[in-house]
């Protein structure tokens, strides 16, 4: 019995001992293999500021210019627990997320009016659901 043990352990030794070698033997892979690949899955201006956000830029304007013409506010969720979303230009603010041009707090919409209070480009704008604002006439309109 003793010895069907020992030849079991040293095959398990032998095993690991190749599969040791196996991997060890085989050439690392250099950088340039990894060059040809590209940046996957992702266009040179997310690149940038996917860059930006990791070296810290987070709180910094990313985008030279905001370019924001039309802003149209799809809707308005009122929650009971006070954390309100609001969805503009099919763009929701659920968890804070950042809207492209806008600065908007889904805190000052409320079941009175359903107004938001939004920030495009310096301007504040107070919107309601289903209206659209616009920059080069700078009025709100109705959308229906």
């Amino acid at each position: 019995m003793s010895m069907f043990v020992t030849d079991n352990l040293a095959r398990r030794c032998l095993y690991m001992l190749f599969a040791f070698l196996t991997l060890v033997s085989q050439p690392a892979s250099s950088d340039a293999r990894f060059e040809e690949l590209g940046r996957l899955f992702t266009d040179p201006t997310q690149r940038e500021k996917l860059d930006a956000i990791r070296h810290g830029a987070v709180g910094q304007q990313v985008e030279s210019t905001s370019s924001v013409t039309e802003v149209t506010v799809n809707g308005v969720m009122l929650r009971s627990d006070g954390e309100n979303v609001v969805w503009i230009n099919g763009e929701s603010s659920l968890d804070g997320a950042p809207i492209t041009g806008i600065s908007v707090n889904p805190g000052t919409a409320n079941s009175e009016n359903y107004k938001v209070q939004i920030m495009i480009d310096g301007k504040r704008v107070n919107i309601k659901p289903g209206q659209n604002w616009s920059e080069v006439t700078c009025t709100i309109k109705d959308n229906y």
